[in-house]
């Protein structure tokens, strides 16, 4: 498919001393686009928001299929670690897998001191047990039929894939692994959000991540939405809950020191 000019790298324009630092991560086959509402949301209100386009994603699916968990990783910890270099504590949010890559980067050691609040919504922890296989498919079936556009609200769309490749997701599988065994080290408070019904990721993995991270967490329900709850019904409601969250925990946090 063609791509729109929403699905590029995105961040918040004359915030130079804006209320705080702000990563946002989208999620596996997608684009900033998914996250760009929730994304301008947050700017309007004065947070400095980075939302990068992540490795093999916005181009074509050949491309996704050469990237490894380690590119989005990476890449996520670079735009982390230059807002924190800006702000010094800042926060991460990020959905489906860009809800694993923001607990991962709670994770990192270096990191962990700069990042003061998590925002995840819908983290994937675990994939089908047909997924142990996708590396070896993979040469024989190279792709799937995509998972995007899981919206319960009517005329919105996701920009994305139509297939994904085998391989990006024996990534996926790995990176969801390694982020799901070391939950223990997510000590920075956590808003954890869940879609009631979601076609994409079972709502029990947020069940494990609440049980696995060390941190205060703090759980919303989104009883309207499907998976892509930052462009679905309950899209105000996040929006602003995210942004009581950040305040609570970063805002008040700094005009205390």
């Amino acid at each position: 498919m063609a791509f729109s000019e929403l699905t590029r790298p995105w961040r918040a324009p004359g915030h130079s001393t804006a209320r705080g630092g702000l990563l946002l991560v989208h999620g596996f086959t997608s684009t900033p686009q998914s996250l760009r509402p929730w994304a301008e949301d947050l700017a309007g209100r004065g947070w400095d928001v980075d939302l990068p386009l992540l490795p093999g994603h916005g181009t074509t699916v050949a491309d996704l299929a050469s990237t490894a968990w380690q590119d989005w990783y990476e890449a996520a910890k670079q735009a982390a670690l230059g807002l924190a270099e800006q702000h010094g504590r800042i926060a991460v949010a990020g959905l489906s897998m860009g809800g694993t890559l923001t607990l991962a980067l709670g994770q990192d050691e270096q990191l962990r001191e700069h990042i003061g609040a998590l925002v995840a919504v819908n983290p994937g922890m675990t994939l089908p047990l047909a997924a142990r296989a996708a590396g070896l498919i993979a040469p024989l079936v190279p792709t799937l039929p995509g998972i995007g556009s899981d919206l319960a609200r009517d005329g919105v769309a996701e920009e994305t894939y139509a297939r994904m490749p085998l391989r990006a997701v024996a990534q996926l599988r790995r990176l969801f692994t390694r982020t799901r065994s070391r939950l223990d080290l997510v000590r920075a408070p956590l808003l954890l959000a869940t879609s009631r019904v979601d076609h994409v990721v079972p709502p029990r993995d947020s069940d494990l991540v609440a049980a696995g991270v060390r941190g205060p967490v703090e759980r919303l329900a989104l009883t309207r939405s499907y998976h892509l709850a930052p462009l679905d019904h309950d899209a105000p409601l996040l929006f602003e809950t995210t942004a009581r969250f950040l305040d609570q925990h970063l805002i008040t946090v700094e005009h205390r020191r």
